[in-house]
Formats: C-alpha cells, sequence, structure tokens
C-alpha cells in the first residue's frame, strides 16, 4: 500500500517535502504543518481445538483464495484485544476469550498492516462459519495445512506444526 500525500487534510493545498526529524516528509507551507503516517495496527487469532487450527480461506486481496489466521485491524478507539475478539466473530462467527499474547510483528510481507500483533484465543461459543472476508472456514491438522498467506500466519502456523508454540 502507498501511502502519499499530495494536499493538506487541514486547508487543501498542494503539500511540498521538507527534511523533518531526520526524514523527507509531506509537508504543508501554508500551515507549516509537517504530516506523519501512522502505521496500520493488525490483530491475528490462533485458535486451537484439539489437534486443529482454525484458518480461513482469504475472499479478497491481497491474498485471496489463500488461508489464514483469522485477522484484522485495530479501529482507533478499540483496544487490540477487543479488535482480536470482535474480528474472530466477524471472519469465522465464533465468541472467543483471549488468552495471550504471543508476538508482535513488523511487516514482512505484502499484507495492508504495519505492526501485527498475535494472541491465541479460546472459543467460547458459535459455529464455524464463514463471513466478513472470509471465503471459507476449516479447522486443520499440523498435517493437512493448506497453502498460507502472511508472514504472522506462516510463522505461527510452523511454530505450531514444531510443537514450539506456547498457547
Amino acid at each position: 500500500m502507498s501511502r502519499i500525500a499530495r494536499f493538506c487534510a487541514l486547508c487543501g493545498r498542494r503539500l511540498t517535502e521538507r527534511r523533518i526529524s531526520g526524514r523527507a516528509r509531506p509537508y504543508c507551507a501554508a500551515c507549516q504543518q509537517p504530516v506523519y503516517f501512522d502505521p496500520k495496527v493488525a490483530v491475528v487469532v490462533f485458535i486451537e481445538k484439539g489437534d486443529s487450527v482454525l484458518l480461513i480461506r482469504r475472499a479478497v486481496d491481497p491474498g485471496k483464495g489463500l488461508w489464514a489466521l483469522p485477522a484484522g485491524f485495530v479501529d482507533h478507539d478499540e483496544a487490540p484485544e477487543a479488535a482480536a475478539v470482535r474480528e474472530t466473530l466477524e471472519e469465522t462467527g465464533l465468541n472467543v476469550r483471549i488468552e495471550k499474547l504471543l508476538a508482535v510483528y513488523p511487516k514482512r510481507d505484502q499484507g495492508l498492516a504495519d505492526i501485527i500483533i498475535a494472541y491465541s484465543a479460546k472459543a467460547l461459543s458459535g459455529a464455524a462459519q464463514a463471513g466478513d472476508d472470509a471465503a471459507e472456514v476449516g479447522w486443520f491438522t499440523r498435517d493437512d495445512l493448506p497453502p498460507l498467506v502472511f508472514y504472522p500466519s506462516i510463522t505461527l502456523t510452523n511454530l505450531w506444526r514444531a510443537g514450539a508454540l506456547e498457547l
């Protein structure tokens, strides 16, 4: 995703570029304000049931048609744990309880998030069914994982597969 600002959000004038805080940034000479881009924060949720992990098949790009852990963006006014619960319900139909913070990942692929917070969760209620931007949901064992997309999903499932993921 490219983050290009051409016009000032405050006054609408064309932005220039100025070196601020050690790097070139978009700058409005009229408002005397630099433009700072906030990172996009996402959450990813690892749900295990017996010997299986819950995955969703993505219905949209990036990664359309491939499988990933349930995930989504954190809204500006919500805690990451609340976003993880909300996104899991939206994508899978499952109500979950967050159990543990697993990891925090930087952007390492073509996903849209800059920072990804990974949690383990326990399913409390609901029936696993595709919703939101998921085309399918499925439970997969260590030996039958489908083609995965996104660094956090690949990394977490590889750790789980090796018995090295502490849930």
